[in-house]
């Protein structure tokens, strides 16, 4: 597994989806905290897929 193989947009994507969970949770709003959730889990499949690439 390379880490270093995780593309920056992965990284903003995975900030961008805490932001909205921190907000949906802070505000008690169940649209932001659903679309946080989404965003994170879509976030995480990406930067593993990424991460579990070879380097040919």
């Amino acid at each position: 597994m390379g880490l270093k193989q995780i593309r920056s947009s992965t990284v903003a994507l995975l900030v961008a989806a805490l932001l909205f969970l921190a907000v949906g949770t802070y505000t008690d709003n169940g649209g932001f905290r659903l679309a946080g959730e989404l965003i994170l889990a879509v976030g995480l499949l990406v930067a593993f897929s990424q991460a579990m690439k070879r380097n040919d």
